[in-house]
């Protein structure tokens, strides 16, 4: 084992969790990405719809966010497309900027975008009656990408987390979102910093009722050796707000037992409207009975989704076009604010985001959250087996702390004693990964049914398809390391799972077999 410079991960010793109360959220928030690394996150963003009237076209930025300027229910929204490619009907960028690129590792990507998208087009013939003009919706989950210093798109076809169309409470705007892992496309290119341009997201042109909103979100984690280590994880779903808390809790860490708490969060929500009001985020942790306001100087503390792209407190300018008012799409990364650890305090289990909106309908469908940890040169490298990396950070860096035992754990070698099965497979442009199989079914309703009996359970499932032989897989989760996709089948997801799981290798070089191993 290798021994670098260590540090002792205090913030965090046991896995994040993620629950959203309440009934509103038509899919809970789970956690969907998290690991101990020395490095940051990092978020970037654009709106893919605009205004256009009689002076300008969608790629002239908006920046209206006065009292006076207009919603989006109140313009004739259409696609921005600022390429000149003519494969796409919609398009917009956004720089991934860092300081000291040539140190820093990508080692997770994440795309989402999501939109209101009813139908392919609508009119408003009266005050209160809205209608198709074209009736026709398209896929939702068949995107584009440009990746810095690329000429060509990949296309990327990702999961639909949501989606409104049907559904009785969403019947006016039909809103949706998608995620796609992204991590293997970026790491084969050679400098994964700089603009990237996302294409063909669909949405809804003209007007609707409620108002015709898109975007997308590119979330990342890069490892940074001279950066100190953090504990990073980010969360999905979806989750419409109203008159009523949406609580999402945070619990299964510990904070440093002392010095500064430093944490910061990321959102990203569908139809923040810049002039109604009642939107609020708050956080509190520990004990604290109290409720902190989530704020800054263009959050407001009672309009904390107005229709903007906010990085540390600031406008988010390094995208074209760079509107200040995105007319209902809202992505921020913030610090939250700790003075003398007042909200975040020293030794703290527990921590919760609540939410909600008394005058505009918003839906959020992402966040992160990030603490630092505390170097420290006294402790040893080690894996944790208590921790699930879904990405291909080098858990040998790690030293996790539990009940202020330290836990020394040899990173595994990928042959070993063991009774996991691993199968292969080829999907043509799906994510390489080892993927956690909990159910294979050839039925769709009956893949529902286990889905959502094991959903009702608190237990995260999801599903893709294989083209070639129809099978529809039900996952737990997915890594990019084997011998770590090994010892979650061993251990049932650290006991969270009882019943039998085994490896499904995607798109990965070694096409290996592993049946009841022995020494």
């Amino acid at each position: 084992m290798k021994h670098t410079k260590q540090f002792f991960v205090s913030a965090f010793a046991a896995l994040f969790t993620c629950v959203v109360a309440h009934s509103q959220s038509p899919i809970p928030f789970k956690v969907r990405y998290h690991s101990f690394v020395k490095g940051d996150m990092a978020v970037i963003a654009n709106s893919i719809v605009n205004r256009t009237d009689y002076d300008n076209s969608t790629k002239v930025p908006y920046h209206n966010q006065s009292n006076h300027a207009l919603l989006n229910d109140q313009f004739q929204m259409e696609y921005i497309d600022v390429d000149t490619d003519g494969g796409t009907f919609s398009s917009s960028s956004a720089s991934l900027i860092v300081d000291n690129p040539e140190s820093k590792k990508i080692i997770y990507a994440a795309l989402y975008w999501s939109a209101t998208y009813k139908y392919n087009t609508g009119i408003q013939k009266s005050e209160e009656k809205f209608v198709a003009d074209d009736d026709n919706r398209e896929a939702i989950d068949d995107i584009k990408i440009k990746f810095p210093n690329q000429e060509k798109y990949t296309n990327i076809k990702g999961e639909i987390l949501f989606d409104g169309l049907g559904k009785k409470e969403f019947k006016e705007c039909a809103p949706y979102a998608v995620y796609a892992d992204i991590t293997e496309y970026i790491n084969q290119i050679d400098n994964p910093f700089g603009e990237y341009t996302v294409a063909n997201i669909r949405a809804t042109e003209g007007r609707i009722s409620g108002g015709v909103a898109a975007g997308w979100t590119l979330f990342v984690v890069y490892r940074d050796a001279s950066m100190k280590g953090k504990y990073i994880t980010s969360y999905d779903g979806f989750s419409g707000l109203n008159d009523d808390f949406t609580d999402v809790q945070f619990s299964g860490f510990t904070t440093a037992p002392e010095g500064q708490v430093n944490a910061k969060i990321a959102l990203a929500v569908l139809e923040g409207d810049n002039n109604l009001t009642g939107d609020q985020f708050f956080f509190k942790a520990g004990a604290n009975e109290k409720y902190s306001v989530l704020e800054s100087p263009i959050r407001k503390p009672k309009n904390f989704l107005n229709s903007s792209i906010t990085i540390d407190e600031k406008h988010f300018s390094d995208r074209n076009p760079n509107s200040k008012n995105t007319l209902g799409y809202d992505t921020c990364v913030m610090n939250i604010k700790n003075q003398d650890n007042s909200v975040l305090a020293n030794t703290i289990a527990n921590a919760t985001l609540r939410m909600k909106s008394s005058g505009d309908r918003c839906y959020m469908f992402f966040s992160a959250f990030n603490i630092e940890v505390i170097e420290n040169e006294e402790f040893k490298s080690v894996a944790s087996p208590e921790i699930y990396v879904s990405n291909e950070t080098d858990l040998s860096e790690f030293t996790t702390i539990k009940k202020a035992i330290v836990t020394q754990v040899e990173k595994p070698s990928v042959i070993r004693k063991n009774t996991t099965e691993i199968k292969s497979a080829s999907i043509d442009g799906f994510p390489s990964g080892y993927y956690i199989i909990a159910n294979v079914f050839e039925n769709e309703s009956n893949l529902k049914k286990f889905v959502s009996k094991l959903n009702s359970n608190g237990v995260s499932a999801t599903s893709f398809s294989d083209p070639k032989n129809k099978f529809k897989y039900v996952y737990l989760a997915k890594v990019n390391d084997k011998s770590v996709a090994i010892d979650m089948c061993n251990s049932k997801l650290n006991n969270s799972y009882n019943d039998h799981v085994w490896i499904l290798s995607v798109n990965n070089k070694e096409d290996i077999m592993i049946t009841n191993l022995e020494e």
